[in-house]
């Protein structure tokens, strides 16, 4: 039935192709177009479409002309028929069908076509029109790669060198274009000439050229020699304007041209200095715009300091890291400072780096604390206060800062020999809490090199000997060494049977060569020749370089060369990851003269190939490609082994000019009616409505893109999901073959997507009782050209009852059929009993390349032109409560890339894109919709402190902090309402108090006007604070703890330094005119209100001060979790949240009660609802986007005393209330809310996030 149903279809096809009406046979044109697009074979209409092309409808003859480009390698005889109404289209009055003809008969690789498109380009060539030449002109490019030998022979590269004198600047451009493919297919033929006049032509054309057409021109520019000083100071004139271009690429382009013409001007020359002075702007201009644009002007800028580092010597802060930057701008940035450091900026550099060294992320933290040393080792007058600051960083005893801190000190003590060992002491301190390999070997370092120093270096060394057989192989080194060391140091104190054991144990108990040949070496020498033991170990070591990862100057020189190019990002040159072509290797002029022999190599040097080693299958794989012919012949195989490969390397070849990214084929963009200047990216639409495997229909719905939804999950984990080490997602182990149906071989496997690499993961588990050997797997042809790129390798013999794993890399570059589902993968696997054949789907997003991302305006024609019919809508899940941060990011990390973010009717709305590895594109709308949110108690227990004037969650949520009118402060379990310790020391109520983020401190305050500062394990009060003249309505520490701030109802805010001897405030701030009600803590800010109806925010960084006045008297002040607004509570019973930049009221919050006391507020972790409690004894929730209510409960029924407190859990969706003496816990879960879908346009579908519900946890 499926067959007479296909025939049946293209039957109809053909009927309406021979039509009369012109109409019919459009319409019947564009349903031949759509199914080529989705792979559908329509091959047997060949004849019937060609016949269509006699029309003078321009739509119809370009899509005719796309099926014929498509087809014409499969019916070259078919094709020739075509070649007369391309010559006639080559001489029609229109020049767009002039230019489509050219373009068409130059992307049919066939070579009877071939040989009859040599007259038609001639005349295109030298066409009246523009258009017709500049499209010549690219496909006199698509011939050489065809035929190189017939363009040589037809003079069309003397043609096409003419077209650069042409008139018409883009035709100029595309002219360069083609020119300089060429010169990279043939790098051992002069083709490119450039010289002075035609140099001059081209900057000539400059200026009036389209950004990629200065992009290829510049380009070709770099390649020049200039004759003299004189000829490049004039091309670098020229070429500077191009630095205020608003593309960032051509901006890179002309500075990759000035650096390498710098090599040849008068360093000492004012034109340097002045050309310095224009290079920095646009460069810091780059920093201003996308992460991912910044991140790649940073990877070429720091090219460009290591080579001339004064061009941005006076932009240092232009790179200092913004607390909202990605970490790998972050990263890079922190880099580019440490190079551009000296004497004169120290200071700020210094200063810059402290800070980022209390920031929450710890990979960028480490940086930070390493920058700190090499500021230390490259400029010595501040190395001084860099190791203070380092001592500084110390004494906070957070783990992995002490741990780099000491590595980075002990480079410092190699730069610096004997002069800053009296903070060894201080070093020594921390031995218990280092735990990486590389900080304890930098601290066994620091004790075998000052051995002398250090009275109990001996006990210290044997502490780390005693576990030495679980050490690192660089601390065992380190330790070994380290214990001779201290032994020739101090001989008569050192326990010689210290030595005797290390080295017994490094040459007997352990397989490590490194550590036992030096072991040997050691006992050798010590037993031999002590003296010379001791010339030999305690030599005297080189100081260590300023800069260790500066790039090797003559890759440098090569890379400078490759500015604005992926060498550049990277690093490396192009030959070391671009494969199939030939590498050029490229380097600076010499500064020394200038190459007067430009045409001998335009600036470039030896081209050499890379080749590739074929890989080949045994012998023992001939029966299973023999046997396996599920939908046809599959290749001939010989006796002595079997390149599989080799047919794949052919189609390659073949497919060269499609499967590369190439920037001048165009062709595809113009015959769909699509702008090539809104960008290179094709968009195909794709028919989705496929069937699924039985085992997934009940989730998937029968649909290949429910699949890709229901597979994503969007959770953060859930039983039998896996994520890889880039947390990108894969599939549980389906079985694939089942023991009974494999004679007792059980086959499971799931596909993975990592490193944009395909992977076919399986387990082989042998269920019978004789073992199996001689493995092997073959892939059928499939809708995505899968097939493996080696071996399968499976240990033989696989014995009964065992299992092994078995990974398999696969690529897209197979043949390709159409197999119903899309998805399926026809697999063979053969074995010593029998081969056995069997099905399996690839999860849909395995497909998903990382380059799939649109541009916005190419993005917004693309939905426009997809027809309604193209439209699939799928609902998704939530159920974790991800925030659209975490949603839009988990998506990025399976290459489904976010091209805007919009908010529409409160709802937050996400436009992306997913490329398949076919270059078919899909398009997302993606519709986040905030749910309903009720509340309901998990938990209450009494507190016994009287009335609770103060409730605050720990910073990870473990334990939770009370204090009453009684005077005291508890510590509480409140998951078991299980009170741990009680603390004492106010005379009078205790109105607020906060923990410091490693728990081990608390800070209070109270109406007895006094600040304490209490040790948590002991109760023991650390300080006693008293310089306020009124009772302490508020305490926080800052994020190190170093710092109390406390605020009062005498006008103050005052600063305590708690490591400080000294019981003063080290600052005062007296804004207020009235009672300092509440005070909250942002990253180096602080805010505070007060009842003069002011919030303040102070810029602790800066020194500044802002105010905003309200019109309320002002009782409490909470920071979003972004930073990005704050919301103020008020005694006129409404919050209202405003933008902490402008200070624009955004949101007002009404119908609650506040109008005597101060009701806290908080904010859910996604910054999403609003909490506060009310004077009539409720707990309410807000939605933030829309200020509508939406839930309120009662804490007990018969009670409507006063709700003050409240605090949110850190982690968990949970809240901490206190009425009077009582504590009340309140947790949510999700609640599904149905809602009728509202999507204008989509590819796939919208997405909707569930509800959260708070429920009664059951506890009694």
């Amino acid at each position: 039935m499926d067959g007479e149903g296909k025939k049946g279809e293209i039957y109809e096809l053909k009927a309406e192709l021979n039509s009369d009406k012109r109409d019919r046979r459009k319409e019947a044109v564009k349903k031949v177009i759509a199914s080529m697009t989705v792979g559908k074979d329509v091959s047997q209409l060949f004849p019937d479409v060609i016949n269509c092309m006699q029309t003078d409808n321009l739509e119809l003859k370009k899509l005719v002309y796309l099926y014929l480009m498509n087809y014409a390698k499969t019916q070259p005889e078919m094709a020739i028929l075509a070649v007369n109404t391309f010559a006639k289209d080559c001489n029609d009055p229109n020049p767009l069908i002039r230019a489509l003809a050219v373009r068409t008969m130059g992307c049919i690789r066939v070579d009877k076509i071939t040989e009859h498109l040599c007259e038609p380009l001639r005349k295109c060539l030298k066409d009246e029109d523009p258009y017709v030449r500049k499209t010549a002109a690219v496909c006199v490019a698509k011939l050489y790669d065809i035929n190189q030998q017939l363009v040589d022979d037809q003079g069309f590269l003397d043609m096409l060198r003419d077209l650069l004198s042409d008139s018409n600047p883009m035709v100029v451009a595309n002219a360069v274009a083609a020119l300089s493919e060429i010169s990279e297919q043939s790098p051992q033929i002069k083709i490119f000439d450039l010289n002075g006049p035609t140099v001059n032509k081209l900057l000539t054309a400059l200026n009036e050229c389209t950004e990629w057409g200065q992009v290829f021109i510049l380009d070709a520019i770099a390649n020049y020699s200039p004759r003299d000083d004189k000829d490049a100071q004039s091309i670098c004139e020229r070429i500077t304007p191009r630095l205020a271009h608003a593309n960032s690429a051509v901006v890179l382009s002309a500075v990759k041209v000035l650096m390498k013409f710098l090599e040849l001007i008068d360093q000492n020359s004012e034109f340097v200095e002045n050309l310095y002075r224009k290079l920095a702007p646009p460069l810091v201009t780059l920093l201003s715009t996308e992460p991912e644009i910044q991140y790649v002007a940073l990877r070429n800028i720091n090219l460009i300091v290591q080579k001339r580092s004064d061009i941005l010597k006076n932009e240092m802060k232009v790179f200092f890291v913004k607390y909202n930057d990605p970490i790998y701008v972050k990263l890079e940035k922190l880099d580019i400072m440490i190079r551009l450091t000296n004497a004169t900026n120290i200071a700020q550099v210094l200063a810059e780096l402290k800070e980022y060294a209390t920031e929450v992320d710890v990979d960028f933290v480490r940086k930070a604390v390493r920058a700190i040393g090499r500021c230390a080792i490259k400029v010595e007058q501040a190395a001084e206060r860099c190791v203070s600051t380092l001592i500084d960083l110390i004494q906070t005893k957070v783990n992995y800062v002490v741990q780099e801190a000491i590595i980075v000190i002990k480079d410092i003590f190699r730069k610096y020999p004997n002069k800053y060992e009296s903070i060894i002491a201080t070093l020594c301190e921390n031995l218990d809490s280092l735990d990486e390999p590389e900080a304890r070997a930098s601290m066994i370092w620091i004790v075998g090199e000052y051995a002398e120093r250090i009275d109990n270096a001996d006990e210290l060394l044997e502490g780390f000997l005693d576990g030495f057989k679980d050490e690192n192989n660089q601390v065992q080194l380190q330790l070994l060494t380290a214990i001779v060391k201290l032994f020739l140091k101090k001989p008569t104190e050192t326990p010689q049977e210290l030595v005797t054991r290390v080295l017994t144990v490094v040459t007997q108990e352990t397989d490590n060569p490194d550590l036992r040949d030096r072991g040997y070496i050691y006992w050798r020498l010590l037993s031999t020749d002590p003296k010379a033991a001791k010339e030999v170990i305690l030599a005297e070591k080189p100081l260590i370089s300023e800069e260790t990862d500066l790039l090797e100057p003559t890759l440098l020189d090569e890379l400078i060369c490759h500015i604005g190019t992926l060498a550049s990002v990277y690093h490396k040159p192009p030959n070391t990851f671009v494969e199939g072509r030939f590498a050029t290797k490229k380097n600076l002029p010499l500064r020394s003269g200038v190459n007067n022999n430009d045409s001998d190599n335009m600036g470039n040097g030896v081209q050499s190939p890379n080749y590739q080693q074929q890989v080949v299958i045994n012998n023992n794989v001939g029966s299973l490609i023999d046997d396996f012919d599920i939908l046809g012949p599959m290749p001939n195989t010989s006796s002595q082994g079997i390149d599989i490969f080799s047919q794949t390397q052919q189609q390659q070849q073949q497919r060269a000019p499609s499967a590369i990214p190439n920037l001048l084929d165009d062709e595809l963009s113009s015959i769909l009616g699509i702008d090539s200047n809104m960008g290179n990216n094709s968009t195909s639409n794709m028919n989705t409505n496929t069937s699924i495997p039985p085992n997934r229909a009940n989730t998937s719905g029968g649909n290949l893109l429910d699949d890709l939804f229901g597979d994503l999950n969007l959770s953060s984990g859930a039983p039998g999901i896996s994520f890889s080490n880039n947390n990108t997602f894969a599939m549980p182990k389906e079985v694939w073959l089942s023991a009974p149906k494999g004679k007792g071989l059980e086959v499971t496997g799931t596909f993975a997507r990592r490193n944009n690499q395909i992977f076919m993961e399986m387990d082989f588990t042998n269920k019978a009782l004789q073992a199996m050997n001689d493995f092997a797997l073959q892939i059928n042809r499939n809708s995505f050209g899968l097939t493996p790129t080696q071996p399968l390798h499976v240990p033989s013999p696989l014995f009964p009852n065992q299992t092994v794993s078995a990974q398999l890399v696969l690529n897209n570059t197979g043949p390709i059929t159409k197999i119903d589902p899309l998805t399926n993968l026809q697999v063979a696997i053969k074995n010593n009993l029998d081969v056995f054949y069997l099905n399996c789907i690839v999860p849909i997003h395995v497909y998903f390349v990382n380059d799939g991302e649109m541009d916005k305006m190419t993005f917004v024609q693309t939905w426009h032109d997809i027809p309604e019919s193209n439209e699939v809508r799928h609902q998704l899940q939530n159920a974790y409560d991800l925030s659209i941060d975490d949603l839009q990011n988990k998506l990025r990390l399976n290459n489904i890339h976010t091209i805007t973010r919009t908010t529409i009717e409160q709802k937050e709305m996400l436009y992306q894109t997913i490329k398949l590895t076919n270059g078919i594109f899909i398009l997302i709308e993606l519709k986040i919709t905030p749910g309903n949110r009720t509340i309901a108690l998990e938990r209450k227990f009494p507190a016994a402190q009287g009335a609770i004037r103060c409730v605050r969650y720990n910073i990870d949520g473990t334990y939770c902090l009370t204090s009453g009118s009684d005077r005291t402060i508890k510590l509480w379990r409140p998951d078991s309402s299980l009170a741990i310790k009680t603390y004492t020391g106010h005379s009078q109520e205790v109105l607020d108090v906060h923990s410091s983020f490693d728990n081990s401190r608390l800070c209070s305050g109270g109406v007895d006007k006094r600040v304490l500062y209490i040790d948590v394990m002991s109760g023991k009060i650390m300080k006693k604070y008293q310089a306020h003249a009124g009772r302490v309505q508020a305490v926080r520490f800052n994020e190190e703890a170093s710092i109390i701030y406390s605020a009062s109802i005498d006008g103050t805010v005052k600063i305590w330094d708690v490591k400080s001897r000294d019981y003063d405030p080290i600052q005062v701030l007296d804004d207020a005119k009235d009672s300092v009600t509440s005070i909250s803590l942002g990253n180096n800010e602080l805010l505070t209100t007060s009842l003069d109806q002011r919030v303040r925010i102070y810029d602790i960084r800066y020194g500044k001060l802002y105010e905003d006045y309200i019109g309320h008297n002002l009782t409490y002040i909470n920071i979003s979790h972004d930073q990005q607004c704050f919301l103020v509570g008020t005694l006129s019973s409404q919050m209202m949240l405003f933008d902490k930049i402008n200070g624009k009221l955004l949101q007002t919050f009404v119908d609650y009660t506040n109008n005597t006391y101060m009701i806290e507020n908080a904010l859910s972790n996604d910054d999403q609802f609003i909490y506060s409690g009310s004077e009539d004894g409720r707990l309410i929730c807000w939605n933030l986007l829309t200020a509508e209510q939406i839930c309120a409960v009662e804490h007990e029924v018969d009670n409507r005393k006063s709700v003050n407190t409240l605090s949110h859990h850190p982690k968990d969706e949970k809240l901490l209330t206190a009425q009077e003496g009582n504590i009340y816990i309140w947790r949510k879960t999700d609640e599904i809310i149905e809602e009728k879908p509202e999507i204008k346009k989509s590819f796939i579908t919208e997405k909707k996030i569930n509800p959260p519900k708070f429920v009664s946890g059951g506890f009694e």
